[in-house]
């Protein structure tokens, strides 16, 4: 399955903590962004077991604020797909 998580961070965190979140093991891309939250990432996992140890392992970093996860929504061609 796949899911985003917007993240808040502390005040002039989001390129720090963009670095780090790419070490955390089922997180494949993390960008710093502008709007309503600073960073977006994209996660990987076979289950909702392991899609919240993933956000655990996100949401222990050192400035991270606030997560919002968002799951995509399952396609016929498979549960890395999504609409």
């Amino acid at each position: 399955m796949r899911a985003y998580v917007f993240i808040n961070a502390l005040h002039g965190q989001s390129l720090t903590l963009t670095k780090e979140m790419r070490n955390v093991p089922g997180v494949h891309a993390a960008d710093a962004i502008t709007g309503d939250y600073d960073v977006v990432a994209s996660i990987e996992a076979r289950d909702l077991a392991e899609l919240r140890a993933i956000l655990a392992g996100v949401q222990a970093i050192a400035g991270v604020l606030k997560t919002t996860p968002a799951w995509c929504s399952p396609t016929e061609e498979g549960p890395g797909a999504c609409v």
